[in-house]
């Protein structure tokens, strides 16, 4: 039985594939994500505006099925200085191994990362989500010249020290007039 033209190996529906059949083939698999797909980037600040396009190139490493990944795209952020949003461009790549059992997770597969997941039924979207919070900065701000914040000098110190506060000072005195 023939397959229908334009479907690529190994694709389900949806954003799930068939990752073993995708590795054979060589399959590589691109996918654009809004904020809306991404429900943990959402609650990790990304707001309405931000796009994402993930590819997936499958591949064969030791018995495994591999994919080596690229995130492009924007994210739009509030900055955590002037709470105005900004867009923060993102391009990161990534190496991911599938394995099955929860104790191959401490391999090492040469470089790549290893992931527990069922390669027979591997949805994607929550590897691109993953990938994104990865890169996702610490603190997410505008570069200093961009944001609406002034940065406050401190004022000098005066040449004169304040006077020193002793609340027992006294203490003594009163101790000795009992």
């Amino acid at each position: 039985m023939s397959r229908p033209q334009g479907v690529q190996p190994g694709v389900l529906a949806g954003n799930s594939v068939d990752a073993s059949i995708c590795a054979r083939s060589g399959t590589t698999i691109e996918r654009r994500f809004t904020a809306a797909d991404l429900p943990r980037l959402r609650d990790a600040g990304a707001l309405n505006g931000s796009q994402l396009t993930a590819r997936f190139a499958f591949s064969q490493f030791d018995g495994h099925v591999a994919i080596d990944g690229e995130l492009d795209g924007t994210l739009v952020l509030p900055c955590q200085r002037c709470m105005k949003s900004f867009e923060l461009p993102v391009s990161e790549q990534f190496r991911l191994i599938i394995v099955r059992e929860a104790e191959e997770l401490e391999q090492e597969f040469g470089g790549y990362e290893a992931v527990l997941a069922d390669p027979a039924r591997l949805d994607l979207q929550p590897l691109a989500e993953d990938q994104s919070l990865l890169a996702l900065p610490l603190v997410p701000k505008h570069e200093a010249e961009d944001c609406d914040v002034r940065v406050v000098e401190a004022e000098p110190e005066a040449d004169e020290p304040e006077p020193t506060q002793r609340p027992f000072g006294n203490l003594r005195d009163l101790m000795r007039k009992r």
